[in-house]
């Protein structure tokens, strides 16, 4: 009779857990607004009334609820094939449209898992965090994050003992205890589980939970429409403060016969360098230039790709100068901030090939053909509001290798000047060959001061990073 009790008892449990599992849990704000969990989205909440005022929302519910990105290990950029991005594009915003909604607030949490360094993990939340907000906010044609609740959660070992438990692992209530002695002090806790079972337990982790915890979560928060009549509750109009409530961002366009607008998103700019375009060149005076760069810019990562060309022509006959020069060169670089946004500090990695013809005076000329290649590092910063304008310095360095000729005003042969210029050449002519001598060049190459400014943009429909 005992055992059959016990039994019952246990059946019992599992039942109200399945069923507490399947009932929208509730939040309540401050000024006593009750918020219900939308079933067909579990991280959505929708308040009974309208409301600006988001609910209290505890850690342990968060986990329980919470939805987000997920990253690949110590990255930041966004994935491709996220399942999170395809859920909310394609069924969160569509039900919210139907719903007539009204965006009040959003809680995020961004986290790293506890493997890397702990600098290094304290980068990785702040930018996971980050990268959910620019999502949220591009997906959103006027959504501004007025109730905004950002946390950057170094290492969540609360997110970890939530998981554990819902694996019904045998040794949740272990690692919930050491991350309770520790009392919220992270590197404890990653020294204390390392120690722990001879580290087995950590390694059994990392290959188990911690993949999921490098995640940026998040929690979005409606309220009806006091204009509308949404799910059978009509709210009163007359009792709220209509020019706010006009002002407040929604999840759909305000008028349904405006066209949706999208972010605009860069996708190649024109770059020239005032340094080439403003040259000055040494023995032989001022030599301006046509310098023109195209970057392409995919949607989100770190590298862009860049194509210049360089072209000056001056010829002074009568000073016997020349300055012509016909330059191409292909650059990857790597912008060191991710996201899409390719500003601020970026490493290059470039290969140009030259023709060129200088002449300084009747003795002193040169043609040939050169070629090198090497890395370089810049700095650009918008200069806009829209930052579609920007300035960028540049210092390249690597090795330059040339093949050429010397030529002189006159037969350098028998010393006649008869208008034209030859080969500064002094053997049989039968054994001449052209490029004769060979020059190497392992230093600076290269210096800018650019202008860059966006002409290609793509529409921001869907974002793939």
């Amino acid at each position: 009779m005992r055992k059959l009790f016990d039994r019952l008892i246990l059946v019992v449990c599992a039942l109200a857990l399945t069923i507490s599992r399947t009932i929208p849990v509730s939040a309540q704000s401050s000024d006593n607004v009750v918020f219900h969990q939308l079933p067909e989205c579990p991280f959505v909440y929708v308040a009974e009334t309208f409301t600006t005022t988001p609910p209290t929302f505890p850690d342990s519910l968060f986990d329980q609820v919470a939805r987000g990105l997920r990253f690949k290990v110590n990255r930041t950029e966004l994935m491709p094939n996220d399942p999170f991005v395809a859920y909310y594009n394609d069924t969160l915003v569509p039900l919210l449209n139907k719903m007539d909604l009204v965006f009040c607030g959003v809680i995020v949490k961004g986290a790293a898992s506890p493997e890397g360094p702990y600098e290094n993990n304290v980068r990785l939340s702040r930018e996971r965090t980050i990268r959910l907000m620019e999502f949220l906010r591009g997906e959103s044609d006027v959504m501004r994050f007025d109730n905004t609740n950002t946390n950057f959660i170094t290492e969540d070992y609360g997110y970890l003992v939530t998981l554990m438990r819902k694996a019904n692992d045998p040794e949740a209530e272990k690692v919930a205890e050491i991350w309770k002695q520790c009392n919220g002090d992270e590197k404890q806790c990653k020294q204390k589980l390392r120690a722990y079972n001879g580290g087995r337990t950590w390694n059994r982790l990392l290959k188990e939970y911690f993949p999921t915890l490098r995640q940026s979560r998040v929690v979005l928060l409606y309220a009806p429409n006091p204009l509308h009549t949404m799910l059978g509750i009509r709210t009163q109009p007359a009792d709220t403060h209509l020019d706010s409530i006009r002002d407040l961002p929604r999840t759909g366009p305000w008028n349904p016969g405006e066209p949706k607008q999208y972010t605009r998103r860069h996708m190649v700019a024109i770059r020239t360098n005032l340094i080439h375009d403003f040259a000055v060149v040494p023995r032989f005076g001022f030599a301006p230039g046509v310098n023109v760069q195209l970057e392409y810019y995919p949607l989100d990562g770190h590298y862009t790709a860049n194509a210049g060309f360089t072209f000056t022509n001056h010829r002074h006959w009568d000073d016997y100068k020349f300055c012509q020069v016909r330059d191409g060169q292909l650059e990857v670089r790597r912008y060191f901030k991710g996201g899409g946004e390719f500003i601020g500090t970026y490493l290059s990695a470039y290969a140009e090939g030259t023709v060129y013809g200088i002449g300084f005076n009747k003795e002193k000329g040169w043609e040939g053909e050169g070629s090198g290649a090497g890395l370089g590092i810049g700095y650009t910063r918008p200069l806009n509001k829209k930052g579609n304008l920007r300035l960028e310095l540049s210092l390249c360095g690597g090795v330059f290798v040339t093949r050429y000729d010397p030529y002189v005003y006159g037969n350098p042969l028998n010393g006649v000047e008869d208008g034209l210029y030859y080969y500064n050449y002094h053997g049989n002519a039968s054994d001449f060959k052209e490029r004769n001598h060979r020059f190497v060049w392992l230093g600076p190459t290269n210096a800018g001061i650019h202008l860059t400014y966006d002409i290609i943009y793509r529409k921001r429909k869907e974002v793939k990073k």
